[in-house]
């Protein structure tokens, strides 16, 4: 997935590309107190049930909050309902010729987190370099590491820099209506905001202001000054990031957790019909797997937790995978957005592949461009998507050897593919009693999620 940040959202590519009874649990937790612990002996003497952190989900964050529970010597047991690791970081090696990613797909940035496990393990990258966007078919390329994608196509308002602030709950649209901006004078650069997130009827105006200050003191010409961000695909499947997060870590795979019932003292957690316990528990799941209240918690989860859980609401995302026998896209191009088609973003999805010839392009939509796709039959929508290919391509002609689509909304396990901007993100992360902690929940990003289950499994630690 191409996402925005969270909880620190990030929108534009130059930023961003940014829930059982309790009878009887009280012996089991009073059983792992450290004095009672003591007695039992060494840890191997324990029950292999017992442990002490167990993790719920083994998506980034919860293998990156067991990882730092592992690695500081103590032990975790991560619990994962679907029959495989990663969760919303999901390569496909069946499908295609090459592996590809159903899920996330980039490395947001040139000193994230993720690359604490990229370069010890000498996993191969390509970073993306030519990106081009176009206002419709009509129209002439523009180079998005150049000033001509801050252009105003009918001229720059005359506006104070910095701009004015929006009101509150203003939308994106409002506000540039109310500056006297109209849709037909939006700089490319708005344009990929909406395409990486919600659109600007929907979009808080607050995540405009920074590109309209860019845009109203931008020259009109000349490349962009390298920031040293980038976008970077992680060669040969991201799932080699997983795989060594994963190593050594007790993951117990097909155990849906149905009731965490937790005190001061301990956790006991009930999956797959089995029994955990743990001294301390990580809740690294999907807000949206919270809301649907599939697990019994014992007592109820705060109030503060419970809103704001009810509070995150998941972003249209759609995303489809084409293959083709040979390169599609004009040499050299990794990303290409045209904004009167319907899926607008394509992008390269086999860039650097070694000794492939074809070539994978990823369609891409958010919001309610992703909305419209979403509704269609999958045939459809992967039809619509070669359509967007063909019309960028400039060949009519075109046909896919495969085709493949993932609607993360339907996903029992993951109910969406992540947050969007109108999401809350406040008041979600504050542990329990010190007993339960969370990460992930509300993350978009490998690298957020897997800060996020760092930080985590350094608070479980340090309450042990």
């Amino acid at each position: 997935m191409k996402p925005v940040n969270g909880p620190d959202i990030q929108l534009t590519r130059r930023r961003l590309l940014g829930y059982g009874g309790a009878v009887g649990l009280s012996a089991v937790l009073f059983a792992r107190t450290p004095q009672a612990r003591a007695q039992t002996g060494s840890l191997g003497s324990l029950a292999s049930n017992d442990a002490d952190v167990i993790v719920l989900g083994a998506g980034v964050s919860g293998l990156g909050a067991a990882r730092t529970v592992v690695d500081a010597g103590r032990s975790a047991i991560v619990l994962e309902a679907r029959d495989r690791i990663g969760g919303r970081l999901w390569t496909d090696r069946t499908t295609m010729g090459i592996p590809v990613e159903r899920g996330a797909e980039l490395i947001h940035g040139a000193d994230v987190s993720t690359w604490d496990i990229v370069e010890p393990a000498n996993i191969s990258t390509h970073r993306w370099g030519t990106e081009m966007s176009r206002f419709d078919p009509s129209s002439p390329w523009v180079d998005q590491n150049t000033w001509e994608f801050y252009n105003f196509p009918q001229g720059k308002p005359d506006l104070p820099s910095p701009p004015p602030a929006p009101n509150p709950g203003e939308t994106a649209e409002n506000y540039l209506a109310r500056l006297g901006i109209t849709r037909s004078n939006y700089p490319l650069a708005f344009l990929v905001i909406e395409v990486d997130s919600e659109q600007f009827d929907k979009l808080p105006a607050r995540y405009v202001v920074e590109d309209l200050e860019t845009a109203l003191t931008a020259p009109d010409s000349g490349e962009i000054p390298s920031d040293g961000y980038g976008d970077f695909r992680v060669v040969g499947g991201y799932d080699q990031i997983v795989r060594i997060l994963a190593e050594g870590i007790d993951v117990r795979m097909n155990h849906e957790v149905t009731r965490v019932a937790y005190t001061s003292h301990g956790v006991e957690v009930l999956a797959g019909g089995t029994r955990f316990t743990a001294r301390k528990l990580v809740i690294a799941l999907p807000a949206g797997v919270l809301q649907r209240e599939a697990i019994a918690f014992d007592p109820p989860l705060p109030s503060t937790q419970r809103s704001g859980i009810s509070e995150v609401v998941y972003l249209p995302v759609y995303k489809g995978l084409l293959e083709f026998s040979a390169p599609v896209l004009p040499d050299g191009w990794d990303l290409a957005e045209d904004y009167l088609v319907n899926p607008p973003t394509l992008w390269n999805g086999s860039a650097a592949a070694p000794g492939y010839s074809g070539q994978v392009v990823v369609a891409w939509a958010t919001g309610d461009e992703a909305r419209e796709l979403l509704s269609l039959p999958e045939a459809e929508r992967l039809a619509q998507s070669v359509d967007a290919v063909r019309s960028m391509a400039g060949d009519a002609g075109l046909q896919t050897v495969a085709a493949s689509t993932y609607d993360w909304s339907l996903d029992e396990y993951a109910r969406g593919a992540y947050p969007g901007p109108t999401s809350r993100r406040d008041g979600l992360y504050e542990p329990i009693d010190r007993t339960v902690f969370w990460a992930g929940m509300v993350t978009s990003t490998v690298s957020s999620s897997l800060d996020s289950g760092r930080a985590a499994g350094t608070a479980a630690l340090g309450a042990l």
